[in-house]
C-alpha cells in the first residue's frame, strides 16, 4: 500500500505541475499570438496528436505487459520496443510529409497551414520515441523520474516558446520552433537514461516479440484515433469552412473547457476507475454495480455544478486570461462543458467493457461518435458558426453515452439516477439565470460574486431535492472531520 501511495503522489504531483504550466501559458499565448495564429497553432498541435497515435501502433500500451513477463522477453523488451517504435515513427513522420506535400490547397483552407505540418513533422518521430522511452520507466516503476521528466519537459517548453515570442517570432511558426528544440533536448535527456540501465543493440532486437508487441496494441489505435477524431475534428472542419482568425477564437474557449474538465469531471472518472475494477474483483459483480450507481449521483451533482460555474463566468474568466478578443467564443461553452460532462462519464456507464477488455466493443462506440461528430460539423458549421460546431460537440457525446450505455449494459448493469439527472439539471438552470443578472462591470468582482451565487443556489437545490446527494456531501464531511479531529468522540 506504501508503494502504491508513493507512486500515485509522485504521478498526481507531477500532473498538477504540467496543469499549471498550461494555465500559466494560456493568456500569455493568446495575447501574443494574433487570433489567427492562435487558431494555426491549435490545428497543427491537434493534427500532431492524431499522428502520434497512429505512429505508437498501440506499442506503449504493450509494453508493462510484456515486461512483466520475465526471461528472454524481458532481456529483449526495451531494443524491440525503442527500435521497433522508432521504425514505425520514421516511417509514419514520412509518410505525412509526402502526404501534406500533396494535399491540394482548398483541403489546407488557410495560408501557411502546409508550411507549419511539414515543419511540425519531425515531431511525430520525436514524440514516438518519448512515449517508447517513457513507458519503459513506467514499467520499471520509476514513477518519480517520469513525473520530474514530464515536469521539466513542461516547463522548459514553456520558457523557451515565452522566450521566443517576445525576442523575436510572435507567431505559430515561433512556437513550434521553440516546442521542437524543448522536445528534442528533452528527448535525448530520457533516452540517456534509458541507455544507461538498457543498452539499446540491434542485436537484442526479437522480431518474435515485436509481432507480438504490434497484435496486442493494434487493436486499441482505433480507439484512439476514433477519440481523436472525436475531440479534434470539429477544428478541421472550422479550418476549412471558417479559416484560422475562427479556430482561434473557438479553440480559446474550448481549451479553458478542457483545463476545468481535467481537474474536476475527468479526474473523477479517472480516480472511480480503479476503485471500481477492485470492488468487481473483490466483491463481484453486484457489489459493483452498486458502488457505481452511488457514484452516478455524485458525478453528476459535481460536473452540473461545475458546469454552471463555467457557464456563468466563461466571459469574464476569458477576458482576464485571453483578453476581449476572444470573449466571442464564450458561446460555445455551456454546449462544450456539457458535452465534456457526458464523455467523462463513458468510463462509468460503460465499465463492464473495460472490465471484460472489450477493446472492440469500445472501438465501436467512439467510432459511432467520431463519424457523428464530424457530419454534424459539417451540417451546423456552415448555419450556425462555431456555435454549430459548439452543438455538435454536445450531441456527438451524447451518442457516445447513450451508445456506450446500451453496448456496456450486457456485461454490467449501472444504475442511472434519473432523478439526481432532473434535480441537477433544474439546479443548474435556475443558478444560471440567476447569477447572469448580477454584474458589476468589473470581470474580477463579477468572477466572485456570480461563483458564489452559483455554489448557493445550485447546492440550496440539491442539498434540498436529492437525498442522494445530502447523504454524499454527509459521508464526505464525515471523512474530513475523522481526518482532522481522529480522536474526537
Amino acid at each position: 500500500m506504501s508503494s502504491l501511495f508513493r507512486h500515485a503522489s509522485a504521478y498526481a504531483i507531477g500532473t498538477a505541475l504540467v496543469t499549471l504550466a498550461s494555465l500559466v501559458s494560456f493568456p500569455i499565448l493568446t495575447r501574443l499570438l494574433s487570433v489567427a495564429d492562435y487558431g494555426l497553432m491549435n490545428t497543427v498541435t491537434l493534427a500532431l496528436a492524431l499522428l502520434v497515435a497512429v505512429g505508437k501502433l498501440g506499442m506503449q500500451r504493450a509494453t508493462v505487459r510484456f515486461y512483466h513477463e520475465g526471461g528472454e522477453t524481458s532481456a529483449r523488451l526495451p531494443s524491440t520496443q525503442i527500435l521497433g517504435m522508432a521504425a514505425v515513427g520514421a516511417l509514419a513522420t514520412l509518410t505525412w510529409m509526402c502526404v501534406v506535400a500533396l494535399l491540394p490547397e482548398h483541403a489546407l483552407g488557410t495560408p501557411g497551414l502546409r508550411y507549419l505540418l511539414l515543419l511540425t513533422a519531425c515531431l511525430v518521430l520525436v514524440r514516438v520515441l518519448d512515449s517508447a522511452f517513457s513507458n519503459l520507466l513506467y514499467a520499471e516503476g520509476r514513477s518519480a523520474f517520469i513525473s520530474t521528466y514530464g515536469v521539466v519537459k513542461r516547463y522548459l517548453a514553456l520558457v523557451l516558446v515565452i522566450g521566443v515570442l517576445l525576442a523575436s517570432a510572435r507567431n505559430a511558426e515561433g512556437f513550434f520552433l521553440a516546442t521542437i528544440v524543448a522536445e528534442v533536448v528533452a528527448l535525448v535527456w530520457i533516452g540517456w537514461v534509458v541507455a544507461e540501465d538498457n543498452p539499446i543493440r540491434p542485436t537484442r532486437f526479437s522480431r518474435e516479440l515485436f509481432i507480438r508487441m504490434i497484435a496486442y496494441g493494434v487493436p486499441m489505435v482505433g480507439v484512439e484515433v476514433a477519440g481523436s477524431i472525436l475531440a479534434l475534428g470539429d477544428r478541421y472542419v472550422i479550418q476549412q469552412l471558417l479559416g484560422a482568425e475562427a479556430v482561434g477564437v473557438y479553440s480559446a474557449s474550448y481549451n479553458l473547457c478542457e483545463y476545468i474538465r481535467g481537474s474536476t469531471m475527468a479526474a473523477l472518472s479517472t480516480a472511480v476507475a480503479p476503485m471500481y475494477m477492485r470492488v468487481w474483483e473483490q466483491e463481484g459483480r453486484v457489489a459493483t454495480e452498486q458502488f457505481l450507481g452511488r457514484f452516478a449521483r455524485s458525478y453528476l451533482a459535481v460536473s452540473f455544478l461545475v458546469a454552471a460555474l463555467v457557464t456563468t463566468n466563461a466571459a469574464d474568466l476569458v477576458t482576464i486570461l485571453a483578453s476581449e478578443r476572444y470573449v466571442e467564443g464564450t458561446t460555445i461553452v455551456p454546449w462544450v462543458i456539457g458535452g465534456m460532462a457526458l464523455d467523462s462519464y463513458v468510463a462509468v456507464a460503460a465499465a463492464g467493457l473495460f472490465l471484460k477488455k472489450r477493446t472492440g466493443a469500445i472501438f465501436t462506440y467512439v467510432a459511432i461518435a467520431a463519424a457523428v461528430n464530424i457530419a454534424l460539423n459539417y451540417l451546423l458549421v456552415p448555419h450556425f458558426g462555431i456555435a454549430g460546431s459548439a452543438i455538435a460537440t454536445l450531441l456527438s457525446y451524447a451518442v457516445l453515452l447513450a451508445t456506450a450505455m446500451v453496448i456496456g449494459r450486457s456485461e454490467l448493469t449501472v444504475p442511472f439516477p434519473a432523478r439526481s439527472l432532473v434535480v441537477s439539471a433544474f439546479a443548474f438552470g435556475a443558478s444560471c439565470m440567476l447569477a447572469a443578472r448580477m454584474t458589476s462591470g468589473s470581470p474580477w468582482f463579477d468572477l466572485v460574486l456570480r461563483t458564489a451565487i452559483v455554489i448557493a443556489i445550485y447546492g440550496g437545490i440539491t442539498l434540498t431535492l436529492d437525498a442522494g446527494v445530502r447523504d454524499s456531501v454527509r459521508e464526505l464531511a464525515r471523512m474530513v472531520r475523522n481526518r482532522l479531529w481522529p480522536d474526537a468522540v
